[in-house]
């Protein structure tokens, strides 16, 4: 049995920790027993060679690069499958257009990055004595039936029916922090609709275009995730070779959100008449003659982080990437949000069962253990 972390304060996280994991995994309908038979797919425990030095791969740095990995499996699986339609199917591609004319290929780029992000991490990992994650066996969901979708693939996670959370563009237009408890309200209320077409729809038909924009919010709902999930762990790793790895690669995080956010902003109107409203987005005015900038917080063109609390709030206001804290930010957040999304939709018991696992271990990795 793992002996519960004790932070400064004497407050047990193991314990606390475990026992959020088996709460959520009690509500979808998961017993406590669902994890043993786990262990052994999960990987072993041990210390690892690590780098050139002969020091050792601590726990710690091992749970956190295993959930980076897994976290980039799934994320390699939903991009693909934009990219797949971005590039093949017509209807859509010419729905992204509307954001900005180079959104296939940015979703193209993207996807290699992600590939590339879990290619090294597993590779990393087995280089180190490590057992990299396979979410193979998890690879049972439905494509997408429309022009362009690999058909007959089977995936990892759903696209056909999200709760696209979009309160990060009001949280980085805001000075307020959620690691201080502040709250943010949705910009677009996408509840329970698709991010990719199922079937053929038609050219520039409204119905396809709620779907464009719902994607082009989704983009950045998945890399701001990354950008903290990636920043939330850099206090726990131990190695500086981890920590290296673990910052460059959330730094990239960083720059797809900066990009998707961006093009967000173009998302245009949708008439309500299609049965899915598509609001109208807070624009900017003209900058006026005399060269002030006249724009408020909350348009479309403010995609830098506004100056916000840090630290603590006694402190001056610093631009920075938010939440970072492990309970707002950590393995566990990002596991129970992407799956209260429906990102993970039709899965099976024994996939939350391993995805939780692995998240509970992540944040209990502690710098030094």
């Amino acid at each position: 049995m793992r002996k519960s972390a004790t932070s400064k304060d004497g407050n047990h996280q193991g314990t606390s920790s475990t026992f959020a994991r088996r709460s959520f995994l009690r509500r979808i309908g998961i017993g406590g027993g669902a994890f043993l038979p786990m262990a052994g797919w999960l990987g072993s425990r041990v210390t690892a060679n690590a780098d050139h030095r002969g020091e050792s791969l601590r726990q710690g740095d091992v749970a956190i690069l295993r959930f980076l990995a897994a976290a980039e499996i799934l994320e390699t699986d939903l991009w693909q499958q934009y990219n797949e339609l971005a590039l093949g199917n017509a209807a859509f591609q010419q729905a992204l257009f509307a954001l900005d004319g180079d959104m296939p290929t940015y979703v193209n780029q993207n996807t290699r990055d992600e590939i590339s992000h879990a290619q090294f991490l597993n590779a990393y990992l087995a280089s180190k004595g490590a057992r990299p994650v396979n979410l193979e066996r998890f690879r049972t969901l439905p494509s997408s039936q429309a022009t362009g979708a690999n058909k007959n693939a089977k995936r990892l996670t759903n696209l056909m029916n999200l709760t696209v959370d979009t309160s990060w563009y009001t949280r980085y237009r805001s000075t307020g922090n959620p690691d201080f408890g502040d709250t943010f309200p949705q910009i677009v209320n996408l509840v329970n609709v698709p991010a990719i077409p199922n079937s053929d729809l038609a050219l520039g038909g409204d119905q396809i275009q709620v779907i464009g924009n719902t994607a082009g919010f989704h983009f950045a709902t998945i890399e701001q995730g990354g950008s903290s999930l990636y920043d939330s762990f850099l206090p726990k790793a131990t190695s500086v070779e981890v920590i290296r790895i673990v910052a460059a690669i959330g730094g990239t995080e960083i720059q797809h959100f900066e990009v998707w956010q961006d093009k967000a902003g173009n998302a245009p109107p949708v008439p309500m008449d299609t049965g899915s409203l598509f609001p109208a987005l807070p624009h900017a005015t003209e900058q006026t003659p005399n060269g002030i900038d006249g724009a408020d917080p909350i348009d479309t063109n403010q995609i830098m982080a506004r100056p916000c609390k840090f630290i603590s709030p006694n402190l001056p206001l610093c631009s920075v990437i938010r939440p970072t804290s492990t309970a707002n930010a950590g393995a566990m957040a990002a596991a129970t949000g992407l799956t209260n999304s429906g990102l993970f939709k039709g899965q099976s018991k024994e996939f939350f069962a391993a995805l939780f696992e692995l998240a509970e271990e992540a944040d209990e990795a502690q710098r030094g253990f």
